[in-house]
């Protein structure tokens, strides 16, 4: 009875062992990054416009990849401008813009979440194009308040010219001091 069990689950695990190693040469070392997550959102004031460069990678393999993009959350602010980007083998800095642009009646402190998805484009020999693999990555954009930068505090020119003055009386004492 015990050798039965045995026997079974080598049957199933080995299988399973040597399906998982063969297939860690299938993975694809290409991926998408985002300066921005949940939990660190880009906050934006409404009526702005800002662009998030989003960076894709190729770092396995000797072909470049060709990305196909698609927002599929948040297309109410965010906009690409070109769908396909290519990336060259070896890289891992290639810049993908998104623009977000809020309205100026915009609700404060909402948030909305920007979701695109990305899928590898491969040519086919009469011309086609197949869609391989794809990965998907979300940032969150919250709607701030405008914040008014402070502008650092000028000195008025009357302190200007009193200070510049009292340096030079100052200057004039220690060289008559000297020369005595």
């Amino acid at each position: 009875m015990v050798k039965k069990i045995i026997s079974a689950a080598e049957k199933i695990i080995i299988p399973f062992i040597v399906f998982t190693i063969l297939s860690i040469s299938f993975v694809f070392a290409s991926g998408v990054a985002t300066p921005y997550w949940k939990g660190n959102p880009l906050t934006i004031s409404a009526g702005k416009t800002e662009t998030v460069y989003l960076t894709l990678q190729n770092m396995v393999g000797t072909e470049d990849i060709t990305f196909r993009a698609k927002i599929i959350n948040g297309s109410e602010i965010a906009t690409i401008e070109s769908k396909d980007y290519l990336v060259k083998a070896g890289t891992r800095d290639t810049q993908f813009p998104v623009k977000i642009k809020i309205q100026a009646n915009e609700t404060l402190n909402k948030t909305y979440t920007v979701t695109i998805s990305f899928n590898t484009v491969a040519s086919l020999a009469g011309g086609g194009v197949a869609l391989g693999t794809g990965m998907d990555t979300s940032f969150d954009v919250q709607i701030v308040p405008e914040t008014k930068e402070e502008k650092p505090a000028k000195l008025p020119w009357l302190l200007i010219i009193s200070i510049l003055i009292i340096i030079v009386v100052i200057f004039i004492i220690i060289i008559k001091r000297r020369k005595k």
